[in-house]
Formats: C-alpha cells, sequence, structure tokens
C-alpha cells in the first residue's frame, strides 16, 4: 500500500510561506532517507540509459537545445511506476489535495520526471509556463543531492516577477531541499554545476489532460 511521506506540519508552514510571498522551500517536507532511496533509484535508471535529453517548446517547435537546457529526463508515471515512486505519486496528490484547500487552485493533476543534470550542464533563465498556456500553476522540486558542498554550482537562481534581472535567492539542491513556487510568475535557471545534479521536478497543473 502507498504511503503517505509528506510531514503535513511543514507542508502547512510551507503553505504560510508560499502565500505570503508566492514561493516557499524546506528542508523538512520529506524523510531523508526516503530522498536517499529516490537519488539511488535515479542514479540506478540513469545507468540503465532509460534517461533522454530535455526539450525546449512544444508541438512543432519542440527541439532539443544543450546550450539553454543541458539536462536528462524520465518522467514517472503511475502505469510503470516501482514501489517507491508510488509513494511518491501517492505523497504528491496528497500535496495537489491540500493545495487545493488551502489556495482555491482548482489543481487537476500533476506531472513529474527525475532530472539529472550532467557536470557542465544548465538551464537558462526561463518561466515553467509554454507561451499560451497557463496550465502550469504550482512548480515542486525536490533535489537528491547528499553530498552537495558549496562551489559546486548547480543553485536554483530564482528571480523577481517583472524584474527578471533582480535575484530574489539561490537555493543549493542538497538532499531534501524541496521548492514550491508560482510557475507563472518567476524566472528562474539552474546554474552550471561541476558534478552530476539529481532533482525531481513537476508540475500541479489546472487542466485534466
Amino acid at each position: 500500500m502507498e504511503q503517505n511521506q509528506i510531514n503535513l506540519l511543514e507542508l502547512e508552514r510551507m503553505f504560510d510561506e508560499l502565500a505570503f510571498k508566492n514561493w516557499a522551500s524546506s528542508t523538512e517536507l520529506f524523510p531523508k532517507e526516503f530522498c536517499r532511496k529516490l537519488a539511488q533509484e535515479c542514479q540506478r535508471l540513469h545507468a540503465q540509459g532509460v534517461f533522454h535529453k530535455a526539450s525546449i517548446g512544444r508541438g512543432a517547435t519542440k527541439t532539443t537545445h544543450a546550450e539553454i537546457r543541458g539536462d536528462l529526463t524520465l518522467w514517472i508515471d503511475k502505469n510503470s511506476a516501482t514501489p517507491l515512486q508510488h509513494d511518491l505519486l501517492f505523497s504528491l496528490n496528497t500535496l495537489l489535495e491540500r493545495l487545493n484547500q488551502s489556495f482555491y487552485l482548482g489543481l487537476k493533476r500533476f506531472e513529474i520526471h527525475f532530472a539529472l543534470y550532467p557536470p557542465g550542464a544548465g538551464y537558462d533563465k526561463h518561466l515553467d509556463n509554454h507561451r499560451g498556456s497557463g496550465a502550469r500553476k504550482i512548480t515542486f522540486i525536490l533535489y537528491l543531492n547528499e553530498h552537495w558542498q558549496k562551489g559546486h554550482g548547480g543553485e536554483l537562481s530564482l528571480y523577481q516577477p517583472d524584474h527578471e534581472n533582480i535575484l530574489i535567492s539561490q537555493i543549493e539542491p542538497r538532499l531534501g531541499t524541496v521548492m514550491l513556487f508560482r510557475s507563472d510568475l518567476f524566472p528562474h535557471q539552474v546554474e552550471k554545476s561541476n558534478q552530476p545534479r539529481l532533482s525531481i521536478t513537476g508540475w500541479f497543473r489546472d487542466d485534466a489532460s
């Protein structure tokens, strides 16, 4: 049976922060051992060669540009999920329900993937909605790097809405750190790192499919 791994008291604290400034971070939302197992699974699946180069754009304009976005991804699907991934999906469904209860967002689903940035890769400044679409409402990131050190790079740089040259915060991608932020508001980028950088990234959406 799937288990909810979210610390609900910490989630309420994050929601207070999210309501105040439209983004929130935590190092206590998920148990560290759960995050370690997800990191091991990410590394195992990458070693099996099932990750793919991430793309930008959609439809006819969908393409890969490693100089803009250099990560490799693997989407997590409930029909092929491992038991560990089922726990993650169950937990994120709990998060979706709590977001709707607290913020009346009308969220209907989420999409989620593993992401691995090889050394030297990053992701240039961007918003998390495709042009002409506003379906993504809340961005979710869970970092999976246990031995990350200052100087490794790979921070998430978050910029002020409507003033994308003003840096709000830089978040180090350390094991167990979670970010939530409004997908339509915040320009952000992944700084280049000199170590493999692992995460789980996804979006809570208000469209049905």
